[in-house]
């Protein structure tokens, strides 16, 4: 993934997801998840962040087994997006926030393995803005 700043973005992946950092060189780290995901990051400096429609990754997603996991993240995550927001739809909770660079990160619980999806969230369809609407929610409070 391409970020404007790499130390930023480390600090963000490693303070919100857990991750820790398996290298490090001057423009380029690998990051790992708790689960074993990896997460390159490729610093080429500030850059115009591409507009919403845009061909390529949209979002960047991660599923957690539990509640009280979702709602860790989402602290975590509204530390660094004041702008973070959760809501619920068939039976899976999201919650959505920004990276340091704006890219979308949305987290959901439970996972895929734990209630298999029957439909494709709004959201994930394009959706945003109507959805926001009906169903924005505070993350609540700790």
């Amino acid at each position: 993934m391409t970020v404007s700043d790499l130390a930023r973005s480390v600090n963000f992946y490693c303070d919100v997801f857990a991750c820790r950092v398996a290298l490090h060189e001057q423009d380029t780290a690998l990051l790992l998840t708790p689960g074993g995901f990896q997460i390159y990051l490729h610093s080429n400096g500030p850059s115009r962040r591409p507009r919403v429609g845009a061909t390529g990754v949209q979002y960047l997603m991660w599923a957690t087994d539990s509640q009280a996991e979702l709602l860790r993240i989402s602290h975590r995550l509204l530390a660094y997006d004041v702008a973070t927001f959760s809501y619920t739809e068939n039976g899976v909770t999201f919650v959505e926030g920004c990276d340091p660079d704006d890219g979308r990160i949305i987290v959901a619980c439970p996972t895929p393995s734990q209630l298999p999806r029957e439909v494709i969230a709004s959201r994930l369809r394009g959706r945003l803005r109507s959805l926001r609407r009906r169903l924005r929610t505070r993350v609540p409070e700790a």
